[in-house]
């Protein structure tokens, strides 16, 4: 996998540390930044996976030429949904299913790795 360069958001500070005066005493608050963000980390049958997913919700795009648009359409759908279904464990395939309900198919996908 390709390295990352470092995350320009590392180390931004939110909110800068306060001392505030109160009736009881000096309160201080602390600094808050920007976590850094991490890449999440993926084996290759997840990735070809999601290559898949995104192949489907782009097949939507394809699904709005006139006439022959749906019919392409639904015959890219099928196809990455097999190659999906190949790639995925039964359990990883069934949460991926759950998901696909609500969400974009690339969206499904990351959400169904989720714990």
């Amino acid at each position: 996998m390709a390295k990352l360069p470092p995350s320009p958001f590392k180390g931004i500070k939110i909110l800068e540390a306060k001392e505030l005066p109160t009736p009881f005493g000096r309160v201080s608050t602390p600094t808050i930044e920007i976590p850094p963000l991490k890449a999440p980390k993926l084996e290759a049958r997840h990735r070809k996976a999601l290559a898949h997913a995104l192949g489907v919700d782009l097949a939507d795009i394809v699904g709005v030429i006139p006439y022959v648009g749906s019919t392409l359409a639904d015959s890219l759908r099928r196809m990455h949904g097999e190659e999906i279904r190949k790639l995925l464990t039964s359990d990883e395939f069934d949460k991926y299913a759950k998901w696909d309900r609500t969400y974009p198919d690339v969206l499904a996908l990351l959400r169904s790795r989720l714990p």
